[in-house]
């Protein structure tokens, strides 16, 4: 503790994207449907959110087209195979923290451990007894296209 404040500690899991879903089944009217679409619909439910406000997109914007974008990183550097993305949850103890105060610790992990390297779309939702964070994360750099593997090393390098 520094100066008194609390200190924040969100549990996180991590779990790797890689199986394509049926094709009718469709979260964005541009885009093919796949696992990592999917993931990108689900963290920005608006009725999980509660607002878009508890939704940011990191070097993908505006999220509503994060899927494309991640989409075209992948085929600019022939990479669409393999795992497509990382899907991480952060969560808190109930109370623990404000909805504005997870989505920032969210915003903060993502810049963090991607920087301007990695697509990201950070959702807070608030449709629990435990506020949650979703980061869903594309597999390839936008900035040299290395993929992205994700490790307890990687956390803390």
């Amino acid at each position: 503790m520094e100066g008194g404040e609390a200190r924040i500690v969100a549990y996180t899991k991590v779990f790797a994207i890689r199986a394509r879903l049926d094709d009718r089944v469709k979260y964005d009217v541009h885009a093919a449907t796949t696992e990592l679409n999917e993931k990108i619909g689900y963290a920005a439910d608006l009725v999980k959110t509660s607002s878009v406000r508890f939704v940011t997109a990191l070097n993908c914007k505006p999220a509503e087209t994060a899927f494309d974008v991640m989409r075209k990183t992948k085929e600019k550097f022939g990479k669409t195979g393999g795992v497509l993305g990382y899907h991480f949850i952060q969560s808190f103890q109930p109370g623990e923290v404000t909805p504005e105060q997870a989505h920032a610790v969210g915003l903060e992990f993502a810049k963090r451990l991607f920087g301007k390297r990695y697509e990201v779309v950070i959702s807070t939702h608030l449709n629990k007894h435990h506020l949650h964070n979703h980061l869903v994360v594309n597999s390839v750099s936008c900035v040299d296209g290395q993929k992205y593997h994700s490790s307890r090393e990687s956390y803390y390098n």
